[in-house]
């Protein structure tokens, strides 16, 4: 039996299309432009976990009078009890919103499935009514969505569900190890405040948005207003990563996106990305990949 908890009003645009990948996991397309202003209301029935990338522009509204806003270049997760939600669109606004929705089972099933362990799962994030958290988009991540509107965009009645549903559950692995990440950060015996999970962030944004000319970890640091030392041993705690390996696997993704969306040659891409040695930028893109740079661009 499908498990899908909502009660809405359905229209030309939303949704645009409704699939069941599993009877536990949707994904819904809400696409067009409105020809007038537009509100929105809609329900949940029982809890459920919702996943969002709004493609186009910001997203503005509520559940259960909590402002809440979808950024375009964020994934969006919500945990939801039983909600109403209201939006509002502006005349000739154009929408092009993915949502997948997750029974609580079928999440803590893929939390076990991430981390290897039981014990946290939907009702570990589930904060009285509702629970949001947003993550800026990787590079990683900006290609599966790009598969994502490839398919929709270039399929009629014969769309390939597996495909579809292999990006669906790729993109709710990289969001999940998000939050487990985030969740033992608040566990382990170094406390991480609240505004230092803040600044966390904003560096991680920093990073992915000069992934080409990065800062130092001297001007990060005060970028963010860190100490450089408390930067290296919270970021490396946080995110499993040193600034420096984090850098470079965001380079390689996004070297990779630039290969398989773009019109990129290797040499181009390397620079792109912020290797002035394309050797050392096939070597570490084939140690990262298993496939040479010129081997992807002949597929």
């Amino acid at each position: 039996m499908s498990y899908l908890p909502l009660k809405f009003e359905p229209s030309d645009i939303f949704p645009k299309k409704l699939i069941s990948v599993r009877p536990d996991v949707h994904i819904m397309l809400s696409s067009g432009t409105l020809t007038h202003k537009t509100m929105r209301k809609s329900e949940t029935t029982a809890p459920v976990f919702e996943l969002s990338y709004s493609r186009k522009n910001s997203i503005y509204g509520e559940v259960n009078s909590k402002p809440i806003e979808l950024r375009s270049g964020y994934s969006s997760l919500g945990f939801l009890g039983q909600v109403t939600g209201h939006s509002e669109y502006d005349s000739e606004n154009e929408v092009q919103l993915y949502s997948i929705w997750v029974s609580p089972n079928a999440f803590d099933n893929f939390c076990e499935a991430v981390c290897g362990k039981s014990g946290i799962g939907f009702h570990s994030f589930l904060n009285d009514e509702c629970y949001y958290s947003n993550f800026k988009s990787d590079a990683r991540e900006e290609c599966i969505v790009n598969r994502l509107d490839s398919l929709f965009t270039n399929s009629s009645d014969n769309l390939n569900r597996l495909l579809l549903e292999s990006c669906i559950l790729e993109l709710l692995s990289i969001n999940i190890e998000r939050l487990l990440c985030r969740s033992d950060c608040k566990n382990q015996l170094y406390k991480i405040s609240k505004t230092d999970m803040e600044r966390l962030s904003y560096a991680k944004e920093i990073l992915l948005n000069q992934l080409a000319s990065p800062p130092t970890l001297l001007e990060l640091s005060r970028m963010i207003q860190m100490n450089d030392c408390k930067l290296k041993r919270s970021f490396k705690q946080c995110f499993g990563k040193t600034v420096y390996e984090y850098v470079r696997e965001q380079r390689l993704e996004k070297a990779f996106a630039l290969m398989s969306q773009e019109n990129y040659n290797v040499s181009e891409t390397a620079f792109a990305v912020g290797y002035t040695n394309v050797s050392h930028f096939s070597e570490a893109f084939k140690k990262r990949f298993g496939t040479t740079p010129k081997a992807l661009r002949r597929k």
